[in-house]
């Protein structure tokens, strides 16, 4: 197989992180390994694998848990359980210690989410922009007209699952964050790299590791010719893959026993038989000990870059997220937020509902859930800074997208949609220079 430039490139890099040509070079006196960091802190009871609530707390305070556990109920789709049944107070710059959907990521942390990959600066997302089209803000690429939002595709994941293929127009196309993840912690864990010197430019890429230092670690562990593959982030026959996350708490018993989960997200079995509706709608896991526990692996990405960042550049990088570069003016303006248009749901008052079937998009507005009133407003795109790829969406107008039964109340959002023209599509970023091209970066530092 030829490989094109960037794998080539790729490749060539990683092997110059291999950790026996980094020992030669010590040997010949050119370069020491950065071994005075501190370690990373483990679970002994995870495999020995990072401690990640306790990282994760450190980047991610969270308000007050309920004294019993987190509120679960006793089946999907079922009633809340009494003995966990206490919702705690929100406290300010402090997050959800109970976190049950994705709804609400990129908004004012007091309503319950976290922020999304494009918040903290996560470099293989391959985002959709905000048109207010179905995947608004996600890594699937929809038209204005498409109603399954898992069907639509991501940038670079031609080469089947579980790998991406590595282009010259993009470099690594979208990989799961876990994959990134697994890699800084075995690079690390490896303590044969000068991480402070070599991880890290503030001036270039704040907090965040540099992304071809990023890249090179990634394919020295999961490259593969003019790819990158890897292994879903489970137990494998009762053992850690190589992308092992335990936070992730996919397809637990008796809940998923049909069948009817969505990797990490918990669908009732009318839900998945429904078709069509997007895994990334319903709850996470909500039943059981674990309720609640799901936690993002793109959150303990940035939690761990910030923690190394923390020992290398004190002053400039906070040990907390929200303190650090990247959450400056977090979750301060709706207009601004990277969070998804979420679809209509069985109840929009409850955090662990689960979508309405027949499905309804977008969200009426009509309680918690944002939808387009929420998110946009009156505009028809709108500047929420990250990175973004254009090529693959459309600038017409989206319909609401309702099912084959009875007809939902109007949305919350019909009185405010404004047509759509190209002119306003492209300025949802003041630098938006590649029209339906290649990517948009803006990153705030």
């Amino acid at each position: 197989m030829n490989l094109s430039k960037a794998a080539t490139a790729i490749a060539a890099m990683a092997v110059a992180t291999t950790p026996g040509i980094v020992s030669a070079r010590r040997l010949n006196g050119t370069e020491s390994a950065e071994c005075s960091l501190q370690p990373i802190p483990i679970n002994d009871e995870d495999f020995g694998e990072p401690a990640w609530e306790a990282i994760l707390e450190l980047a991610f305070p969270t308000w007050a848990a309920p004294a019993d556990g987190c509120p679960r109920l006793d089946a999907l789709g079922g009633e809340l359980v009494p003995e966990f049944s206490e919702f705690t107070e929100p406290e300010d710059d402090k997050f959800n210690p109970c976190y049950y959907t994705k709804a609400f990521a990129g908004l004012d942390p007091i309503l319950g989410g976290y922020p999304t990959p494009i918040d903290t600066h996560y470099p293989y997302e391959f985002a959709a922009p905000f048109l207010k089209q179905p995947g608004d803000g996600s890594t699937h690429h929809c038209t204005q007209d498409a109603v399954d939002i898992g069907a639509c595709p991501k940038l670079g994941n031609t080469c089947g699952g579980d790998c991406a293929t590595i282009t010259d127009d993009y470099g690594i196309g979208h990989i799961p964050p876990f994959v990134p993840l697994a890699a800084i912690k075995k690079a690390y864990n490896s303590c044969s790299h000068d991480v402070c010197n070599d991880w890290f430019d503030f001036d270039l890429n704040g907090c965040n590791i540099i992304k071809s230092k990023l890249d090179k670690l990634v394919y020295e562990y999961f490259g593969e010719g003019d790819t990158v593959k890897f292994q879903p982030p489970i137990l494998i026959d009762g053992e850690p893959s190589s992308t092992y996350f335990k936070l992730e708490y996919g397809g637990e018993s008796p809940a998923c026993d049909d069948g009817n989960c969505r990797g990490p997200h918990y669908c009732s079995k009318e839900v998945a038989d429904a078709g069509v509706i997007w895994g990334d709608f319903c709850p996470y896991v909500h039943t059981g000990e674990n309720s609640g526990q799901y936690r993002h692996p793109h959150l303990a990405l940035a939690a761990l870059e910030l923690w190394m960042a923390n020992q290398c550049m004190p002053d400039q990088c906070a040990a907390q997220w929200l303190d650090s570069p990247n959450g400056k003016d977090y979750g301060v303006d709706n207009m601004k937020a990277t969070s998804i248009t979420w679809a209509e749901m069985d109840d929009n008052t409850d955090s662990m509902a689960q979508p309405a079937v027949p499905y309804v998009w977008p969200n009426s507005g009509s309680g918690l859930y944002p939808g387009h009133s929420m998110l946009y407003g009156d505009m028809g795109s709108k500047k929420a800074p990250g990175l973004y790829v254009t090529e693959f969406v459309d600038v017409k107008e989206p319909a609401p997208i309702l099912g084959s039964g009875p007809a939902p109340p109007p949305t919350a959002d019909a009185d405010v949609e404004t047509p759509l023209t190209p002119s306003s599509a492209f300025a949802m970023s003041g630098s938006l220079v590649a029209a339906i091209v290649l990517v948009v970066s803006i990153i705030a530092v």
